[in-house]
């Protein structure tokens, strides 16, 4: 078999480790500056790639540190909820859940299914026609998409609020109630949040209400 000279250097050039470790077996003296160059070439990029790798643990421990703490305060305002046994309680719980864990005070929390006439219910939680209509709607959480109108109406005017997540609290198929959270700052409920903790906390939040509101036999 028979290698050219071009077939020889494109090698070199593809493989210049190759040369400067067989360079013994064909009484080859390597220049000292070049074998340096070469050694410091390939621990700059072990260095780069060292570099990487701790940058990659540091933001993996950030997560689950990030992860844990978003764990308990879910874990939290859960565990509020488990105590409440009337509408009012439960409403006070969502309030102060949201508050205290996550520093969330501009929502609207209305209750958009029939109301059985021996339960009684807070003011305040009782919806109108519409938004029950639109409530319907609305089936799975969304983040950073704004409200219809009249969500938004009934959220307060100040401070100015610029992103938002809907959330519909259901059970077995059926949307019980909605909480409508606000917040200031344009990207704290971003378009491609995640939402499994957020659909966690509704489904408790709807246990509790399907067995407040004696759906739950």
């Amino acid at each position: 078999m028979s290698i050219n000279e071009a077939e020889v250097r494109a090698f070199l050039h593809a493989q210049p480790q190759w040369l400067y470790e067989h360079a013994a077996e064909f009484n080859l003296r390597p220049i000292e500056s070049k074998i340096l160059s070469f050694h410091q070439g390939k621990m700059q990029v072990m260095q780069r790639k060292t570099e990487k790798m701790a940058s990659q643990l540091i933001q993996m421990l950030g997560d689950a540190d990030a992860n844990h703490t978003l764990m308990t305060k879910f874990m939290a305002f859960s565990q509020h909820l488990l105590t409440v046994n009337t509408l009012a309680q439960w409403q006070r719980a969502v309030r102060d859940g949201l508050k205290n864990e996550f520093a969330l005070s501009n929502y609207i929390l209305k209750i958009v299914t029939d109301i059985p006439k021996n339960v009684r219910v807070p003011a305040t939680l009782l919806a109108e026609d519409k938004i029950k209509a639109i409530s319907k709607k609305l089936t799975a959480p969304e983040c950073g998409v704004i409200p219809v109108a009249a969500f938004l109406e009934l959220l307060p005017a100040q401070p100015r609020l610029e992103s938002f997540l809907q959330l519909p609290l259901r059970w077995e198929g059926q949307t019980l109630a909605i909480l409508i959270i606000g917040h200031e700052d344009e990207k704290h409920f971003a378009p491609d949040m995640a939402t499994e903790w957020v659909t966690a906390m509704a489904d408790n939040m709807a246990a509790v209400l399907a067995r407040l509101l004696k759906l739950v036999r």
